[in-house]
């Protein structure tokens, strides 16, 4: 059974305990001025080392319509990869020209849209070739990137992780398939390859892993002459977590190995942040509905629960705030449980802290990346959102009821 850790931070001196204690429970609370300091960090650090920079918020990480729009007044693109996103991110107000569409699987009709925008399309298989083709035909200016496929696992066994497989995406280098998709895209009348795009997951997230993909970025132009418009990092940075690497680290890293080879001011720097941006400013509040004791443990339920903060059941631990009374006596263990009917919903074990009661609360931490967007609809509905400044919270999005999932699955 998981044992958990406290640690207490900015997000409970900048949301005041009347919000983390009024608010009716289960929420998702936004740190608004954390999500600013985050964004504006990225941008600061790319204004210091590649003046010439974008950044393409990615959806998927949290689709909320509010952060979409917050992050696009903030000078952020909407990344997204999927036909569903790309149409979800023009509903909450992004232009088909301030896209980075990237994925396997897009959509014809929002791929067509978006080149003809001018907005940024990535190419990542073989009948988007054909799809360029086409556009090719009629007689369009089409400029496209190639997202890059190279065996990076082998050289950073420790820090990428896709086991015996490698990675799916984009098109390979080793295989010749990178090589053919540019003389193939060259030999279409108009177009132009103006991007590569070369994001890689890593489980460490260590800036070593953007120093071999620029590195590799830097070579490709040289052995192909390419002079892109733009080279797309990609995302999976550390992001408002002390003691990790700073956007600071992350884009310097990149730029040395850049710089050689590709000129900065011809050269956009892409960067694609999700979890980076949206994980470290969020929280989850839930209350205690009740406590017992079984034979074997002291049980305190939820009104929130993995669902909502570990959709995947894949962490280990949780960052967590205790709002209880005080002068309890400490117990030796509790063992936290969420809302649902599953025994798998046991979110952590409190081991010699003040003994939980029925309406105390846990506001869990750095929750805002995949959870909103993967939280099932299973057993209870959807939980509030409040975007938070101090004592000010903003409802962002309503807690759903059986009515609202009616309407939405009854159409």
């Amino acid at each position: 059974m998981r044992r958990s850790w406290s640690t207490r931070g900015r997000w409970c001196e900048v949301v005041s305990e009347s919000v983390l204690r009024g608010l009716p429970t289960p929420f998702f609370a936004i740190d608004v001025p954390a999500l600013d300091e985050n964004i504006e960090g990225l941008f600061a650090a790319l204004a210091e080392h590649w003046p010439n920079g974008i950044v393409g918020y990615s959806v998927k990480t949290n689709s909320l319509p509010w952060l979409l729009r917050h992050v696009g007044a903030k000078g952020c693109l909407a990344e997204v990869v999927s036909a569903d996103e790309y149409d979800w991110a023009c509903l909450c107000g992004f232009s088909p020209d301030r896209i980075v569409y990237n994925g396997p699987v897009k959509g014809r009709s929002q791929f067509d849209e978006c080149v003809r925008a001018g907005g940024m399309v990535n190419l990542d298989s073989a009948r988007e070739l054909e799809w360029v083709r086409e556009l090719s035909a009629e007689g369009l200016p089409v400029k496209v990137g190639l997202r890059v496929n190279f065996d990076i696992d082998a050289a950073l066994p420790e820090d990428i992780g896709c086991a015996s497989f490698g990675t799916r995406f984009g098109y390979s280098v080793e295989t010749g398939a990178l090589r053919g998709a540019l003389e193939e895209l060259r030999s279409c009348e108009g177009v132009s390859i103006v991007g590569l795009h070369m994001h890689s997951t890593s489980k460490s997230r260590s800036p070593r892993v953007y120093e071999l993909l620029a590195r590799k970025a830097a070579a490709l132009c040289d052995e192909y002459g390419l002079s892109p418009e733009y080279i797309d990092m990609g995302g999976g940075f550390f992001g408002g977590v002390p003691g990790k690497p700073s956007f600071s680290e992350y884009v310097e890293t990149i730029a040395r190995e850049l710089r050689p080879s590709v000129d900065p001011e011809h050269t956009a720097l892409v960067l694609e942040p999700g979890s980076a941006i949206i994980s470290s400013p969020v929280s989850f509040v839930a209350s205690v509905v009740d406590a017992k004791d079984t034979a074997r443990y002291r049980f305190v339920v939820l009104d929130g629960g993995r669902p909502n903060i570990d959709p995947l059941h894949i962490k280990t631990g949780y960052c967590y705030d205790v709002l209880a009374g005080k002068g309890r006596p400490s117990l030796p263990e509790q063992v936290v449980a969420g809302f649902t009917c599953m025994e798998t919903d046991r979110l952590m074990v409190l081991e010699d802290a003040p003994e939980l009661a029925v309406g105390d609360r846990i506001a869990f931490r750095r929750v805002g990346s995949y959870t909103m967007t993967l939280n099932p609809l299973f057993i209870s509905w959807f939980p509030a959102v409040y975007a938070c400044d101090g004592d000010r919270a903003e409802c962002v999005r309503k807690r759903w009821d059986s009515k609202d999932w009616f309407k939405v699955a009854s159409r």
